[in-house]
């Protein structure tokens, strides 16, 4: 077992357990397993816990999801040997205006931060989206954030398998959640089944090294996700807090076994600000380093995001214009990455 694997064990903290109850209160714990099975009645038992987590603080935990927990040990381990590869090596993967590759350290600075921001980010990320089958259209096309994956030579083929596999279970984990989504905004469990039948949903692998922070410096500065779902296992150590309706940073609970999942900006857009997309953080650390895996569950590209015709009416009118993914995807990438964005 690797050192990290080992890191990550330390911070678990049992479902049921006290520090675990008493945080929970603020994060809910979802059960999925009888949703998942297709039990009658479990949609909906889900979808009311999901509206009242994602109307009051943003952010739940899933527990009996399914995932392989090796897939998450194994990604886990494929992180450690990317991040520790010679730094010229990982610079042939550089991010690019795609948002794929290598985000190198003292480089980003979040435009969209909540912090008052003035010191880049000691954290490394290596960032990638689903591979393209060489059928495909787009293969090695110029779309922009399709299909555009960047692997450093260094990297094992197992590695690369390690990512991959990762990306996909996690990919299915979200629009398994879908139906309950939409069930909890009042509509139909198929509303957005067409508007992800494709995804380009993206995987942050994520470094933070122990530095001495300076002021105004923070691993990761206080933001909300472009995302329409976020997907996180524990990482291998403490550091994420939660921006709550009260104005309070709280610590993230670890549930043994769960994965936290928080709503973005792109289903705060599209249910019209029924569901809120929550400030969150990660606070440098000057004691150990913190390995976490991030995925981003987002549409096909070419989708509109238009209003869920149940988040308004003639008292409660749409808020936002329609848009496409892709389109907000660029401005979000424009104001939050401009380190990548001059390459393009």
């Amino acid at each position: 077992m690797s050192n990290i694997l080992r890191r990550r064990e330390v911070h678990s903290v049992v479902v049921g357990g006290q520090r675990s109850q008493a945080i929970t209160n603020e994060v809910p714990i979802i059960d999925v397993g009888r949703f998942f099975a297709g039990v009658p009645g479990a949609l909906d038992e889900v979808a009311q816990q999901i509206h009242k987590a994602c109307t009051e603080i943003g952010f739940f935990y899933i527990v009996n999801h399914g995932v392989s927990q090796p897939v998450i040990r194994r990604v886990f381990e494929a992180m450690e040997n990317f991040f520790t590869l010679p730094a010229s090596e990982k610079f042939k993967v550089r991010m690019n205006e795609h948002q794929a590759g290598w985000q190198a350290p003292n480089v980003a600075i979040h435009g969209d931060s909540f912090d008052k921001v003035v010191k880049p980010q000691a954290t490394e990320a290596f960032k990638f989206g689903p591979e393209l089958d060489p059928a495909d259209p787009d293969f090695q096309g110029s779309k922009r954030f399709r299909g555009h994956n960047q692997w450093p030579e260094g990297l094992s083929v197992e590695d690369k398998q390690a990512f991959l596999t990762y990306h996909a279970q996690f990919n299915e984990l979200a629009k398994r959640l879908l139906a309950a989504v939409t069930v909890a905004l009042g509509s139909v469990p198929n509303f957005f089944d067409d508007a992800f039948r494709r995804t380009d949903s993206v995987m942050r692998c994520a470094y933070y090294p122990v530095v001495k922070p300076q002021e105004n410096q923070f691993g990761l500065p206080g933001h909300t996700d472009l995302s329409f779902l976020t997907l996180i296992p524990p990482a291998t150590a403490p550091g994420l807090q939660i921006l709550t309706a009260a104005g309070t940073w709280i610590d993230q609970p670890i549930v043994e076994g769960g994965i936290l999942v928080n709503t973005g900006d792109a289903l705060r857009t599209w249910s019209n600000d029924q569901f809120i997309a929550t400030p969150h953080r990660v606070l440098a650390s000057t004691k150990e380093e913190r390995y976490s895996a991030i995925f981003f569950l987002y549409p096909d590209l070419d989708v509109t995001i238009s209003c869920v015709p149940t988040c308004w009416s003639a008292d409660y009118p749409k808020k936002y214009t329609d848009q496409k993914f892709s389109d907000f995807y660029a401005g979000y990438a424009a104001r939050n990455f401009g380190y990548a964005e001059k390459k393009a």
